[in-house]
């Protein structure tokens, strides 16, 4: 096996080892602890970083992190600082690197407006709220622990000083728990403002009386109060499912016996108001120089109702990210998956990503010199598309029960398409106007293609709105197959969708460019990633990693270990076979296919792999049985001109295919 994989990895071009770099082009990278939690699919909470390097002097800052990330494991939940460290926005930071920034000088205090900018040029960053909520939002975390929010200043009527927290509230479907606004703002007027921007604000307890942060009462009301933890988490849930882009205040007030004298809180800030206009102090100055104040007045006390507020929010926010855990469990779609798989619904299975028409030439001579030769070839004609590929599949094993969504033209190539597989294309897709995508692929005398070109703008077309059209195919289609060409915001809508409705989503990369595409969402029941994508998924999780060129099949299982938001990962080696990582009950199988010495194009091949598969899932087939299905698809691809055959059938009693157990360490 040693010596195969070698040479499967000369073929594939494939390098693992990677330089250890301080910049990254990657969005965020997950610590070892998020890693597993997302792996083991338990509850997180995201916490920002700009209480440790702003909020509170050393060594209370660095004690009072510690603290609250372990209230937070012992109400069984994950913990997950956020900060950025060297341009890497970090999800999850480990004790050293919290001591690290405990002790910092001149951490950036990264708001929306900074992230780029201190990611950008390699800088520290601590992420304040609006920071948090979206590297939270990235990292597919729902529920957000801190202090206080930020909110509009006093006479922010006239200064325009609003807190850029607010706003984020209001695009982002994070649940952020608090203790309400320091009332050193203006509190009625953060309210308002929050209103405006659809927050739904809540008190956490009996009461709907807003605190404000040192407090318990601000003399404000909120529109609704939670009685518990499991009410917060339905309320998440609600607004998930109703797919509203904001976000909800949870408002807990500070414990009654760490609450200071509201008198004295307020007198202070008065006076400190008065001498900052004496001396002219303004802006972003304003803040910290009220709270030195309030800081003095209250001989120091303040720092230690801020330590109990925080610990308090921690527990109510881990209460509440395991109560929402419960409520948004799904089926877990195993590839042991089948023994136990439900049976099979009795709606269209629905295909979402490319068709297009494949243009294929065959050269004839041996070799190829790409340098403006000319070379005789055979010219073909097919329809394609990866998408369409496996719902072609689809419709010729299961009698027609598959749809494609999709987006072709109303040229003569869209007419091409939607006659080959007559009632399989949906009848909407057709863009007035647009230009039927295309791809052109050069193969050579043993049909291996060498050089592919493909026209493919019109699949941005394949919007949310596109999908709402067919809602409710989309609602009783047994399983959801996407491919890579699928644009971000429809995958991010479709990925979503199938977590509300409990359903399995199969996920085919198209390249390695799009195979990272879903990997930031935490639902996905199936991936068939090649090597190549493989390493181009793990690189986007683990953009810092080195590891050594694999000689073994249990090196791949590690890589595909990286990736916990599949939950199924189906790694295909070509002519070689395909490994199956099982991320929830960590194990990992090896299925070697049987060599053919003559083939005639290899272009189907993986396209019908993955559809034979797919059949086997929903027809509730054991494990080897699923993958042989996929196996005989996929030879039958190989001797046919055609990327999908003709006349494809197999057998269901066809023996399950060959396998061996991998270890894994």
């Amino acid at each position: 096996m040693t010596a195969l994989l070698r040479t499967l990895w000369k073929i594939s071009n494939l390098s693992i080892s990677t330089r250890a770099r301080t910049f990254t082009s990657h969005s965020f990278v997950f610590s070892e602890e998020v890693l597993r939690a997302k792996s083991e699919d338990k509850p997180i909470v995201a916490l920002e970083s700009t209480i440790i390097t702003h909020g509170m002097p050393y060594p209370k800052n660095l004690e009072t992190a510690l603290q609250v990330e372990e209230i937070i494991r012992e109400r069984g939940a994950t913990p997950a600082t956020i900060a950025i460290l060297n341009g890497q926005l970090s999800i999850g930071l480990s004790k050293e690197q919290l001591t690290y920034l405990a002790q910092a000088k001149g951490v950036v205090k990264a708001s929306r407006r900074d992230l780029a900018a201190v990611a950008a040029t390699g800088q520290d960053g601590a992420t304040t709220v609006a920071g948090t909520i979206i590297a939270a939002d990235l990292a597919g975390i729902p529920v957000f622990v801190t202090g206080g929010i930020g909110g509009v200043h006093r006479e922010g009527e006239t200064t325009l000083d609003v807190s850029a927290d607010l706003n984020e509230l209001g695009r982002s479907n994070i649940l952020v728990v608090s203790s309400g606004v320091k009332s050193i703002l203006d509190i009625g007027r953060t309210l308002e403002y929050l209103e405006t921007q659809g927050v739904c604000v809540c008190t956490f307890g009996e009461s709907d009386e807003f605190p404000a942060f040192y407090t318990r009462r601000s003399g404000h009301r909120a529109p609704y109060a939670l009685a518990d933890a499991r009410s917060a988490a339905r309320l998440l849930k609600s607004s998930r499912d109703y797919r509203l882009a904001s976000g909800i205040v949870v408002a807990v007030p500070i414990p009654e016996e760490h609450a200071l004298d509201e008198n004295i809180i307020n007198k202070a800030i008065e006076l400190a108001l008065d001498d900052a206009r004496k001396k002219g102090i303004q802006g972003k100055e304003i803040t910290p120089f009220i709270l030195s104040a309030v800081s003095h007045a209250t001989g120091g006390s303040s720092l230690a109702a801020n330590i109990a507020l925080i610990k308090n929010n921690a527990k109510v926010g881990a209460d509440i990210a395991v109560e929402f855990k419960k409520l948004n469990n799904v089926d877990n779609f195993n590839i042991e998956f089948l023994k136990q798989a439900a049976p099979p619904r009795d709606g269209d299975v629905l295909v979402v990503g490319g068709a297009n028409v494949d243009k294929t030439y065959r050269i004839t001579e041996d070799n190829i010199k790409l340098d403006g030769s000319t070379h005789p070839c055979l010219t073909e004609q097919c329809s394609g598309g990866v998408g369409r590929n496996i719902a072609e599949v689809l419709w010729k094993l299961r009698n027609g029960n598959v749809r494609l969504l999709t987006a072709i033209g109303d040229d003569s190539e869209g007419k091409y398409l939607m006659e080959d597989v007559p009632g399989m294309i949906l009848d909407g897709c057709i863009i007035k106007g647009g230009r039927t995508p295309t791809y052109a692929a050069v193969l050579d005398k043993a049909g291996e293609c060498r050089l592919g070109l493909g026209d493919m703008a019109l699949y941005d077309h394949i919007t949310e709105d596109l999908v709402d059209r067919y809602i409710e195919v989309f609602k009783q289609a047994p399983m959801v197959v996407m491919d890579g060409n699928v644009p971000q915001t429809t995958m991010k809508y479709i990925i979503q969708m199938c977590s509300h409705l409990k359903k399995p989503v199969f996920f085919e990369p198209t390249d390695t460019r799009k195979a990272v595409k879903p990997l930031q969402y935490d639902y996905l029941s199936y991936a068939s990633p090649n090597l190549n994508e493989l390493r181009a998924m793990v690189h986007f999780i683990k953009p810092d990693i080195n590891i050594d060129i694999p000689d073994d099949l249990s090196t791949i299982v590690k890589l595909a270990k990286f990736i916990p938001s599949v939950r199924n990962l189906i790694v295909t080696l070509g002519s070689y076979g395909v490994i199956v990582v099982k991320n929830n009950s960590n194990e990992a199988y090896y299925y070697p296919a049987e060599q053919m010495n003559e083939v005639v194009s290899v272009s189907g091949a993986g396209d019908c792999f993955a559809g034979g598969l797919i059949h086997g899932i929903l027809s509730g087939m054991d494990e080897p049985l699923c993958i042989a299905m996929g196996f005989k698809a996929a030879r039958a691809a190989l001797f046919s001109k055609k990327t999908v055959p003709y006349n494809l059938r197999i057998d269901k009693n066809i023996g399950p295919a060959k396998f061996s157990h991998i270890p894994i360490e």
